[in-house]
């Protein structure tokens, strides 16, 4: 597995965009100010800011968490069977979302963290 991304899901998606490129000075590069979703670059792993409630229709633990961290791993399917028999709380089953790209997971740490496992899969349409 690699980092690729820590996701914030935030309630005011508007103000904290404003934050990360105004405040903290971090280019955006995929979304805008309206988008819903946005990476900004920091140097090796990406800060993403999601709105919670977007996130939240795909995975109904978002609602209580803040943050989740992305992995990308070469196969997703073959990455849950492994985390499974390892004991890991794998949240549903792997599905594909074409509007993002990717083929995701879900799971959580033993302290509640959310994480993400996904690879990408080709562009729909």
């Amino acid at each position: 597995m690699r980092l690729t991304h820590v996701r914030l899901l935030v309630n005011d998606y508007g103000e904290s965009f404003r934050f990360w490129r105004d405040v903290a000075g971090l280019g955006p590069t995929f979304g805008n100010e309206s988008s819903g979703y946005s990476d900004f670059a920091a140097g090796g792993v990406d800060v993403a800011i999601f709105d919670r409630n977007e996130q939240a229709e795909v995975v109904g633990a978002a609602r209580e968490s803040a943050t989740l961290l992305v992995f990308r791993v070469a196969d997703v399917d073959a990455a849950v069977a492994e985390l499974r028999a390892r004991g890991a709380a794998v949240l549903g089953e792997p599905l594909d979302r074409p509007d993002w790209g990717i083929r995701v997971a879900d799971l959580r740490d033993p302290a509640g963290n959310l994480l993400e496992v996904n690879h990408e899969i080709p562009a729909s349409g």
